[in-house]
């Protein structure tokens, strides 16, 4: 029986990690290293809602089942329409190759309710603006305030907050597990998750997690008289959110830059000219118009580091002892019982720009696991997320990379 959890990490796949658990009854302390949660990658200006399908395989089937879980998770917050809008997405075919990939979604025909192909003069009328391209249509997408809504979900009368430390290590006793600063024990708990992005690696160094720092960088603008009419969110190469926020300003993103996700030295949080010019030249491919209209009206700007993994699928589960295994490594016909689990300890992590989509429906399954119930995706799903996969393939137990802790727990 699980009473108390320690989470590492306020961003969203921490807050999300602590929200599904104190909702479920249990005593969460959840520690931030910065005064307050959503500071660091979760921390953007605005956060897009939507999915990036490409057919019927296992990843477009995640990003849909993340997208429909989010969409109804944060609207069973009452939010304030300050922080969150179901304002609709456009996805433009604006080249050849995404012409056909969104050519290729819309012929799995699925329901109006979810997503529409719409030609360039219906998506114009949706768009509020002229738009070139046919398009996906995505009626409830949404943005959503990323600080704001972390805040909320921290707000749980069973979450307790410990704010400005930095976890250096951890350990594992007879009675749950003990979590350390530089000096000194700053909880105690049956279950420990840790949702630290790309400082987890830190933190399970015989665990690989192969993770990198994906630096963006997001651009401010104030919206123009035409700018103004732009009722959704409009994505080609990049993506431009309408004026409904932050006293009639768009969000314009984002960059990418890979980066090494292990280092001694601060990040480089420092906004960038050439960064918001590229995120400018992006605006060419969804309107000329808008292109030329908003060139002046560069007002700031933000930059994160996201964390994602060499093969784009997140981090989530219950992790195995690395050291253990690879020193006692089991037959590749082994059960998963074999393995060396860990008990009680998970990671939630490497989400990469999407984590205000995917986070939340891995932050149920975790709590699934925790509390031994039904997992909220399919087992399929579940073991693509396996954080030990990467150590397990490198160990030749490519069938035990795809399979999941719990599987045994749940069906007996």
């Amino acid at each position: 029986m699980t009473n108390t959890a320690i989470v590492i990490g306020g961003g969203i796949a921490g807050s999300s990690s602590a929200y599904a658990l104190a909702k479920r009854g249990i005593k969460v302390t959840l520690i931030e290293r910065n005064a307050e949660v959503a500071s660091a990658a979760s921390g953007n200006p605005l956060a897009m809602l939507y999915p990036r399908l490409s057919g019927d395989d296992l990843s477009s089937q995640f990003a849909l089942d993340s997208y429909l879980y989010s969409l109804a998770f944060y609207q069973s917050l009452n939010l304030p329409d300050a922080d969150f809008s179901m304002c609709g997405m456009l996805q433009l075919g604006f080249n050849a190759r995404e012409l056909s990939r969104i050519k290729k979604v819309a012929a799995h025909n699925y329901p109006a309710s979810v997503l529409q192909y719409v030609s360039h003069n219906e998506a114009s009328t949706i768009a509020g603006i002229s738009i070139d391209h046919d398009s996906l249509y995505f009626p409830t997408a949404a943005w959503i305030q990323p600080k704001n809504l972390c805040k909320h979900l921290t707000q749980h009368p069973n979450i307790t907050i410990i704010n400005t430390q930095q976890v250096i290590q951890f350990a594992q006793k007879a009675y749950g597990f003990e979590v350390y600063n530089h000096h000194q024990l700053l909880a105690t708990a049956d279950v420990l998750i840790i949702a630290t992005a790309n400082d987890a690696q830190q933190l399970l160094p015989d665990l690989p997690l192969h993770t990198k720092a994906v630096r963006g960088q997001v651009s401010v603008l104030d919206s123009t008289s035409n700018s103004q009419k732009i009722n959704t969110i409009i994505c080609s190469d990049g993506y431009l959110s309408p004026s409904a926020y932050a006293a009639q300003s768009h969000c314009l993103g984002a960059s990418f830059s890979d980066a090494e996700a292990i280092s001694t030295e601060a990040p480089d949080l420092t906004t960038t000219q050439a960064d918001h010019i590229s995120n400018l030249n992006k605006l060419n491919n969804i309107s000329p118009a808008l292109y030329h209209d908003l060139q002046a009206s560069l007002t700031g700007g933000r930059v994160s580091y996201r964390c994602t993994t060499s093969d784009y699928w997140p981090l989530v589960g219950e992790l195995i002892d690395g050291a253990n295994l690879t020193k006692n490594p089991v037959r590749p016909s082994a059960l998963p019982q074999a393995l060396p689990w860990l008990s009680g300890l998970y990671i939630n992590a490497a989400h990469g720009s999407k984590g205000f989509t995917s986070a939340p429906l891995c932050a149920e399954l975790l709590a699934s696991m925790i509390c031994q119930q039904p997992l909220p995706i399919s087992s399929d799903i579940a073991c693509q997320l396996n954080p030990n996969r990467f150590l397990l393939k490198a160990l030749g137990l490519k069938k035990l990379a795809k399979t999941i802790a719990s599987q045994h727990k749940i069906s007996g």
